[in-house]
């Protein structure tokens, strides 16, 4: 029984120490133009930081001008990797008969600099309970000194029931050792 509740109190920290990310105003999103042929639907924005409109982190392509729901941007602060300050997510989500999003991730270094990670797509259909995301140190799930790329399960609720890694970036190793290398699958 005394392990049992060990246990619970061990998960309860692990927990309360899991961040996730939240909405910021540090960050916007300007200069929409369209992309080609009007007709086309397609756009482009450029991803700005608020004080100094100047500093152009990325341009993000809008893909299907009429389809869009809405763009959300976020931010991961402290994500216990070596030198980076926070983590910029920008999610550019699109309704039709099925939903979509595209995940675009920013790792900001601690000099203001910006390290974009691949982007991530997921497909929301009526019976879609996983999708796919980045997962950092200090979040639920994320393992230290290392960047994962994994696709998360849901129950019912949509309460995380399984995660599959995909994909895992050691971060600043310098004594990575090849047998604990986590390989990808696709």
């Amino acid at each position: 029984m005394q392990k049992i509740i060990l246990l619970v109190f061990a998960l309860s920290l692990y927990t309360t120490n899991a961040q996730e990310f939240k909405t910021t105003n540090k960050y916007t999103l300007t200069n929409v133009r369209s992309m080609g042929q009007e007709e086309e639907g397609k756009a482009l924005i450029d991803l700005v930081v608020s004080e100094d409109r100047s500093n152009r982190i990325a341009t993000v392509e809008i893909t299907e001008l009429e389809l869009l729901e809405g763009i959300q941007i976020t931010v991961l602060s402290n994500p216990n990797l070596e030198e980076i300050s926070e983590i910029l997510k920008v999610e550019v989500e699109y309704a039709a008969c099925c939903s979509s999003t595209e995940g675009y991730y920013f790792l900001v270094t601690d000099a203001g600099d910006f390290i974009a990670l691949p982007r991530l797509e997921n497909l929301y259909c009526d019976t879609t309970r996983s999708d796919t995301h980045y997962v950092f140190p200090s979040q639920a799930f994320g393992q230290e000194g290392m960047v994962l790329r994994a696709a998360l399960q849901y129950n019912e609720t949509y309460t995380v029931k399984d995660i599959k890694v995909l994909q895992g970036f050691v971060w600043k190793d310098d004594d990575f050792d090849y047998k604990d290398a986590i390989t990808a699958s696709n």
